[in-house]
């Protein structure tokens, strides 16, 4: 399936790669890459195996790492990517 980004996905992403440059190292970054692309490609495979969200209703989620989220909606032929969370930030703002 083919991923598609939404303006707000790129830009918590955005937030998100400015706090790693600030405060992960090279290496720690690069990791973070590696398991973001394995969890998009998990969920391009199978994205109906993933959660509903109980955060964000009507869309499903998928947690990257013990500091972000996915959040994303799909349909026969895309997933959209709806947002790249920062679970430190207060879920009331999704």
């Amino acid at each position: 399936m083919k991923i598609v980004w939404s303006d707000e996905a790129n830009e918590g992403l955005d937030e998100i790669i400015e706090y790693l440059e600030n405060n992960w190292t090279d290496r720690e970054i690069k990791n973070f890459f590696i398991r973001l692309e394995a969890c998009l490609d998990k969920i391009a495979e199978a994205p109906h195996r993933q959660k509903d969200s109980l955060r964000k209703p009507g869309t499903k989620e998928y947690q990257h790492s013990p500091q972000t989220t996915i959040f994303y909606s799909y349909d026969n032929n895309h997933v959209n990517i709806l947002r790249v969370w920062m679970n430190a930030k207060d879920s009331d703002n999704l």
